[in-house]
């Protein structure tokens, strides 16, 4: 008989906490029905918005760069063959690029194609090819490395690293 007592008296102060922070909840955003009343109510929710509007002054947005390394390997690419790459990339993102022939053999070229297989970035065969290239749509891009060399193997350092934009608010 005690435990059934002290479970119901549990209950009965656990509803009644509920019941009082609901009131309270309620009386904070309750609002004065008759407009032309001058009870004290209008004056301190007039009194909020100001309190937020001084903190919202204090508040500011700063943009940073955060790079992502996506691929950072060497590779050996025979004569006449390719490596292609995928990442994903949103609207405005920059691709930095970075292929460096690494011994005496072929030399790499780059292509890139954004997700409607459109080349968006082509380069001539070189020993260090550096370039950057911003997406102009989210999707997923291909970059593909090719050995152009008919009997040549190229060993080359490869690095592809994602540069976003990212807003962060700072409130002082």
């Amino acid at each position: 008989m005690q435990r059934r007592t002290y479970l119901t008296l549990a209950g009965s102060i656990g509803l009644l906490t509920t019941a009082g922070c609901l009131s309270e909840e309620q009386g904070d955003h309750e609002e004065n029905p008759d407009p032309d009343s001058g009870s004290g109510s209008d004056s301190s929710t007039s009194s909020t918005p100001d309190a937020e509007q001084d903190q919202d002054d204090d508040c500011r947005i700063e943009t940073e760069i955060e790079s992502d390394h996506r691929y950072d390997e060497w590779q050996t690419v025979s004569a006449g063959q390719s490596i292609t790459l995928r990442t994903e990339l949103e609207t405005d993102d920059e691709l930095e690029i970075q292929a460096v022939q690494t011994d005496d053999g072929a030399r790499p070229r780059v292509r890139v194609e954004d997700p409607n297989g459109d080349l968006v970035l082509e380069t001539d065969v070189s020993e260090r090819i550096e370039r950057r290239s911003t997406a102009r749509q989210a999707g997923r891009y291909y970059i593909q490395f090719e050995n152009t060399a008919t009997m040549t193997t190229g060993e080359w350092d490869l690095d592809l690293i994602v540069h976003q934009e990212v807003e962060t608010e700072v409130c002082s």
